[in-house]
């Protein structure tokens, strides 16, 4: 089956550029390089994720997010699964593997290290922006099973 998905009328305009875009994003995720993802938002960009109560504002906060789970699992790497792409809107589904060996900022506090292996499935809905780059993301993952996996429920 391909990863990108093709509409009644025929192929999506665009899918493979999108798809390519996702790949360099999670090519700088795995490589650790915080400013080099967060390049790929808008200066604005807003990202809305169930890891955290208040959206997240702003390239600076974008960077400043992903290296707090950089520092709490320094062997994060993510997996792209698949990506769908609908006009300037790609969701992407994701898998998230890590293990906690870092302090994880939550908003209820700083949990230490664990040393739990994590394995979570994401999905991310992106919207691109006038600019080329990303305007706005959604991110769902499942928040309890990472409590769960690392035995802090």
């Amino acid at each position: 089956m391909s990863d990108i998905h093709t509409s009644v009328a025929g192929p999506v305009p665009g899918a493979g550029d999108q798809r390519e875009k996702a790949e360099k994003i999670i090519a700088a995720l795995n490589a650790h390089d915080a400013a080099a993802y967060a390049a790929f938002y808008s200066p604005d960009a807003v990202v809305y994720t169930t890891a955290s109560p208040e959206p997240v504002r702003g390239r600076a906060a974008i960077q400043q997010d992903i290296q707090q789970w950089f520092t709490a699992m320094p062997d994060m790497v993510l997996q792209l699964e698949e990506v769908v792409v609908d006009g300037p809107v790609a969701a992407s589904r994701v898998l998230f593997v890590g293990t906690h060996t870092g302090p994880l900022t939550t908003p209820a506090g700083e949990v230490p290290p664990t040393g739990q292996r994590l394995s979570v499935p994401m999905a991310v809905f992106s919207r691109e922006g006038e600019d080329g780059l990303t305007a706005e993301d959604h991110r769902y993952l499942d928040m309890m099973s990472i409590a769960q996996q690392l035995g802090l429920a």
